[in-house]
C-alpha cells in the first residue's frame, strides 16, 4: 500500500464528534500515516478538546499523526491539499443549532411553521467567503463540503470561484435501511440514486445482481402495516416511514436518504400531519424528532469532550478503530494515493451527468476518484414525471437561492419566501422578512448584502 501524508484543515473542528471521527478515519487508513491536521474553530474551548482528543485517539492507536490548532480560516487553509468545512454559522451569541431554532420560532410566529426558507442563507455566504480564501491562498486545495446546504451551496461555489469542490453527504446510506429491513445484505448490495443533494430517487436497486425493487413491493404488501404499527423507533425510520413509501407510490421510484423530509409539503403541514406519515415522534425534523436530535448532540458532545481529558476512558472505546459512514477519508487516500473507488458525490454537472439540467448545476450522483481527481459518471436520465412533477421545482428553489447569493439581490430572497406554499399574501412575507433581515444576529447577511 502507498502512503502519503498530506495537510488536512478541518474548518468547523469544534464539532467534536465529528472532527474526531475524521481522526479516527485517517488513523485506520494506511496510506495517510504521517498526515497533519489542522483544527480550525472559533470557539477555543472546543478547540482544545478536540486537539486533546485528536492527539489522544492517535495515540491510543499508535499511528503518527500530528495537530495544530488555529482561530484563523485563512491560516488553515494556507499549505493545505485538503480542507474539511462543516461549518453551521453562528449568530453571535447563538451556535448554529439555536441560531436555526430561533429562525424557525421567528418563521412560525408569521405563519410559516418549522420556519421559512432563509436559515440556509448565511451559511451559503460563508461558503462563499472560504471558496474566495481558497481561490487566493490555495487554488490547487480540494475543497470536501459536509456542512448544508450541500446542493446550493457547492452550486455557488463552483459558479463564482471555480475552485476544486466536493459535496459530501450521508443521505445515500439510506439504501442500506432499505436493505436490512428487508432483510437482505450488506454483502452483494449495489444501488445507484441520482439526483440533487437531499432530493435523490433510486433509479437501481439490486442484490447480488437481483433486482431488489420487487421486494419492496413484496414488503409493502405483506408487512408494512404491521412495521409502522410497531413504532418505536428513533426518529421514526424515516426511510422505510409511510410517507417515504407513499412518495415511492406517487413519482415512482423510492426517495433516498433526507429525500422523504423535504419532498412534498402535504406531508409537512403541521405536527398531526407529520405523524401520520412519520410516526409518532413525526419525523427526524418534527418539534419533537428534532428535540431529540438536538438532546443526542448535547449528549454527545459532553461525552467526548469527557473523553478528551479523562485519562480513565478510552477515546478509542468511542470511536472505534473501523471505518466510520463518512467518505471523506476514503477520497482523500483515492485522490492521493491513486487508489481508484467509486463514491456518492455532489459534483458540478459537466458532461451532463443528469441529462436534464445544465452543466453549471451541482447534482448528486456517482464518482470515481482516483489520482486524477474526481470523474463523474453519467446516469441513465430519471423518469420524466420525477423530473416534471419534482426536480424542476427543487432546481427552481436552488437556482433563486444560488442567484441571490450570486447577484448579492435581496429581491430573490424575497422572493424565495415568496414562493413558499405557506405564503399566503405578500404582506404576510414582507412583515417575516424585514423582521428576520433585522434581527441583531443577522449582521454577516446585511453587511453581505450591503444594507
Amino acid at each position: 500500500m502507498k502512503k502519503t501524508a498530506v495537510r488536512i484543515a478541518i474548518i468547523g473542528a469544534g464539532s467534536a464528534t465529528f472532527s474526531a471521527g475524521i481522526v479516527r478515519d485517517i488513523c485506520i487508513n494506511q496510506g495517510l500515516e504521517g498526515s497533519h491536521v489542522v483544527f480550525m474553530d472559533i470557539d477555543e474551548k472546543r478547540l482544545n478538546a478536540i486537539h486533546a482528543l485528536g492527539q489522544k485517539i492517535a495515540r491510543e492507536l499508535d499511528k503518527k499523526l500530528t495537530f495544530s490548532t488555529t482561530m484563523d480560516r485563512r491560516e488553515a487553509i494556507k499549505g493545505a491539499d485538503f480542507i474539511i468545512n462543516t461549518v453551521q454559522v453562528k449568530a453571535g451569541d447563538m451556535d448554529g443549532h439555536d441560531w436555526a431554532e430561533h429562525q424557525r420560532s421567528l418563521g412560525e410566529r408569521h405563519g410559516y411553521y418549522r420556519g421559512a426558507r432563509l436559515y440556509n442563507v448565511a451559511n451559503m455566504i460563508f461558503m462563499l467567503e472560504v471558496a474566495n480564501d481558497i481561490k487566493e491562498l490555495n487554488p490547487k486545495a480540494w475543497l470536501l463540503q459536509s456542512g448544508n446546504p450541500v446542493h446550493e451551496g457547492c452550486t455557488v461555489m463552483h459558479r463564482m470561484t471555480g475552485i476544486n469542490v466536493i459535496g459530501l453527504c450521508h443521505g445515500h446510506y439510506g439504501y442500506k435501511d432499505i436493505a436490512r429491513v428487508l432483510g437482505i445484505g450488506p454483502e452483494g448490495i449495489t444501488a445507484q440514486m441520482p439526483g440533487f443533494n437531499h432530493f435523490i430517487f433510486m433509479t437501481d436497486f439490486r442484490h447480488n445482481g437481483r433486482d431488489v425493487y420487487p421486494l419492496i413491493d413484496e414488503w409493502i404488501e405483506t408487512k408494512a402495516e404491521e412495521y409502522w404499527a410497531k413504532g418505536g423507533r428513533r426518529y421514526s425510520d424515516m426511510q422505510m416511514s409511510r410517507g417515504a413509501i407513499h412518495q415511492y407510490k406517487l413519482y415512482g421510484l423510492m426517495p433516498i436518504g433526507d429525500t422523504p423530509r423535504v419532498l412534498g409539503w402535504w406531508y409537512h403541514n403541521d405536527l398531526d400531519t407529520k405523524k401520520k406519515w412519520f410516526g409518532e415522534l413525526g419525523g427526524f425534523d418534527s418539534e419533537i424528532g428534532w428535540g431529540l436530535y438536538l438532546k443526542d448532540i448535547d449528549a454527545s458532545v459532553a461525552r467526548v469532550e469527557n473523553a478528551a481529558y479523562d485519562d480513565s476512558v478510552r477515546a478509542t472505546d468511542i470511536f472505534k478503530p473501523e471505518q466510520s459512514g463518512e467518505q471523506i477519508v476514503p477520497i482523500i487516500n483515492s485522490m492521493v494515493n491513486d487508489e481508484e473507488a467509486l463514491y456518492q458525490v455532489n459534483i458540478p454537472n459537466r458532461g451532463h451527468l443528469l441529462s436534464d439540467f445544465p452543466e453549471n448545476v451541482v447534482v448528486e450522483t456517482q464518482g470515481v476518484v482516483n489520482g486524477a481527481g474526481v470523474h463523474g459518471v453519467k446516469m441513465a436520465p430519471l423518469p420524466r414525471s420525477i423530473v416534471a412533477g419534482a426536480m424542476i421545482q427543487r432546481w427552481r428553489d436552488s437556482e433563486i437561492l444560488v442567484e441571490c447569493i450570486a447577484q448579492r439581490d435581496l429581491n430573490l430572497l424575497m422572493l424565495n419566501v415568496l414562493n413558499d406554499h405557506r405564503t399566503r399574501t405578500f404582506d404576510q412575507a414582507d412583515a417575516l422578512f424585514k423582521e428576520w433581515l433585522s434581527l441583531r444576529q443577522n449582521t454577516r447577511v446585511r453587511d453581505y448584502f450591503k444594507v
